[in-house]
């Protein structure tokens, strides 16, 4: 066997992320089965005759040949598998199928990538089907399954300091994501005066999320949620999840803008202009 071909490996990928390197090229962040996430280039892609254009599209799914390298990996060829046509046809459903990309883009590093290819795909291929009621419960709900898969997910039905069970008539609770999970105002207080540092100071951070976002993440599909609460439920995963990865995420901007500013059913995601970042989480 030569070195080149000893090299050479064959999987199916879906493309998460892709920006221009030259004139020509572009590098892909690919997400495999096998292999988690890869990095790769593809060499004269930008050119007009090229027949890696496919693999290069985001969220397609692709079977590809690549070429092991010191950092990046070359991208040598690839078979088309799905391009999730429906994506593309509401603006909803592509902020949200962007935005699962981005999130495993950014945090699936360590995770389990078996689980997490096969979860991805699935959401996928549900958003790509899914009727206008189903996008955002489906949408909620494949983030705290990425929560589930990658070890992140937040305790939200027990006090984390006593595990007793929450009160489900509470008004709210205090969050933090640094503990990963809730506790009443009395006992959040309590563990501050505990553990401040030096001058007066306490590392953790706490906000307060109302019990009726955290009874909306036990079971977004229950048809009683109304807009509003699916906005503040999903404003409190962008903060936790901007949180665990210590940046912000592009894609989260545009589907709160969406469920902020509902838009024309005529309006195809093509003449939409990226919105302004929304404003953090409120509650």
């Amino acid at each position: 066997m030569s070195p080149i071909a000893a090299k050479t490996y064959t999987t199916d990928v879906i493309c998460l992320r892709t920006y221009d390197f030259g004139e020509a090229d572009q590098i892909l962040h690919l997400y495999s089965s096998e292999h988690g996430r890869i990095s790769a280039i593809a060499k004269g892609v930008k050119k007009p005759k090229s027949k890696l254009v496919g693999a290069c599209q985001l969220l397609n799914l692709s079977e590809v040949q690549l070429s092991k390298g010191k950092s990046l990996d070359l991208l040598i060829q690839y078979q088309p598998r799905e391009s999730f046509p429906g994506l593309r046809a509401d603006l909803l459903k592509l902020a949200y199928a962007l935005l699962f990309a981005e999130l495993v883009n950014l945090t699936a590093g360590e995770a389990d990538s078996h689980l997490v290819y096969a979860e991805l795909k699935n959401a996928l291929h549900r958003m790509d089907q899914a009727p206008e009621a189903q996008i955002i419960p489906l949408g909620i709900q494949y983030q705290l399954d990425l929560l589930e898969a990658e070890g992140y997910h937040p305790i939200l039905t027990e006090c984390i300091f006593t595990g007793q069970p929450l009160d489900w008539e509470a008004p709210f609770y205090s969050f933090s994501p640094q503990l990963g999970g809730v506790a009443t105002s009395a006992l959040r207080r309590k563990h501050q005066a505990e553990t401040l540092g030096k001058g007066g100071l306490n590392s953790d951070e706490w906000v307060n999320v109302s019990t009726s976002t955290l009874r909306l993440l036990q079971n977004p599909q229950n048809p009683q949620w109304t807009a509003p609460q699916f906005c503040k439920a999903q404003k409190f995963l962008r903060y936790y999840f901007q949180k665990v990865v210590e940046k912000s995420m592009h894609a989260y901007d545009l589907v709160l803008n969406l469920l902020e500013t509902p838009l024309p059913e005529q309006v195809r995601p093509e003449t939409h202009p990226p919105s302004s970042p929304a404003s953090p989480l409120a509650e």
